[in-house]
């Protein structure tokens, strides 16, 4: 198999801008392909376990409410009995004090502040005694009241809580959606270069790939050609074999998008890459292990496109289709070594 290095460009590219988007639930290419293919199912999935949740909520209302009730019932009870005892007590008290024999004046004085207030607790508990009681019950009869009223929204308003309560989930996922739609190229430039790095592990171990293989220039080079100075190339993969360097740029680009004129050619952009390259190896990388001399490294240029390519041949850049790529590289014949090859790869890494 073919070693590989870097994460290709596009699906970093994708990844920024799905965080920065405040996506970040995906970590390959093939998971996001499985969410769009898979969108309706989620949604369902999430509707299903929010109806699965309210159904188990409401069966435990039902059993919940009717062990309330009970205990309501029992707290009613001990109140009322606990008022009567009450009641009964200060009867006795007052019955009391009213059959006490006369004494001096200070002690019927006494006994009289003593009637009147027991007189006073005894109508007190009298007059209140519901208030008393449903002061007791007033927690537990909202709770009733609560479970009664989410038990009659259940049979009557069932589907729209449901909906309510998956709301913002389902949201979330509507905005995951329109975030990827809206990031499609990204997409599909990674899902290309994806395909391209899996055919390529296919090649034997005699050859390196290098992904999103990147070169700064302190000084500029001067691109003659098109009049212009290079500051820097990237490029989709760089290939290195007993054959030379294969410059590869992938296009997963419909059959539209090859015929529109409004879509910059890559045929220019693989040329530059290639002249900047060719003057970075020409300055840094001297093969002189050749009797005869130093050896050139041929560097060739590789458009993959990944179902559609343009009709025609064109000069000093190959197109092929991403099926027909290893026949072409496999084509040409080794001119450096095993050790030449890890040479040139040390020295790009």
């Amino acid at each position: 198999m073919a070693r590989i290095y870097g994460t290709i460009e596009s699906l970093k590219s994708l990844k920024s801008e799905l965080e920065d988007k405040g996506v970040s639930r995906f970590s390959s290419v093939r998971e996001i392909n499985d969410f769009l293919s898979n969108y309706e199912s989620e949604r369902l999935s999430i509707l299903d376990e929010t109806s699965n949740k309210l159904e188990k909520e409401y069966s435990e209302t039902c059993k919940n409410l009717e062990l309330k009730i009970k205990k309501k019932s029992e707290i009613i009870h001990f109140e009322e009995e606990k008022i009567n005892n009450k009641v009964s007590e200060l009867r006795i008290k007052i019955d009391s004090v009213q059959h006490k024999k006369k004494g001096n004046l200070l002690k019927n004085i006494i006994s009289n502040i003593n009637l009147y207030f027991l007189k006073k607790q005894f109508n007190r508990y009298l007059k209140n005694k519901t208030e008393f009681i449903n002061s007791s019950v007033k927690e537990i009869s909202t709770h009733i009241k609560n479970d009664e009223l989410f038990i009659e929204k259940y049979k009557t308003e069932k589907q729209n809580i449901i909906e309510r309560r998956a709301k913002s989930k389902i949201d979330k996922l509507e905005y995951i959606q329109n975030v990827i739609r809206n990031s499609k190229n990204l997409i599909s430039g990674a899902i290309g270069e994806n395909l391209v790095v899996k055919e390529i592990k296919k090649l034997s171990d005699d050859y390196v790939l290098i992904n999103d293989f990147n070169l700064n220039f302190s000084s500029p080079i001067f691109y003659k050609k098109h009049h212009q100075k290079i500051y820097s190339i990237q490029i989709d993969h760089l290939l290195i074999s007993k054959a030379g360097i294969f410059i590869i740029e992938t296009k997963n680009w419909s059959k539209s998008s090859i015929e529109s004129i409004s879509l910059r050619s890559p045929i220019e952009q693989i040329e530059r890459a290639n002249f900047a390259l060719y003057i970075y190896i020409s300055e840094n990388i001297t093969l002189n292990e050749h009797h005869w001399g130093e050896q050139k490294i041929p560097i060739r240029n590789l458009i993959v496109m990944i179902n559609n390519k343009p009709k025609g041949e064109f000069k000093y850049v190959k197109i092929k289709l991403l099926k027909e790529m290893n026949d072409y590289i496999n084509y040409f014949e080794p001119v450096l070594t095993e050790k030449q090859v890890n040479k040139i790869t040390d020295i790009l890494i």
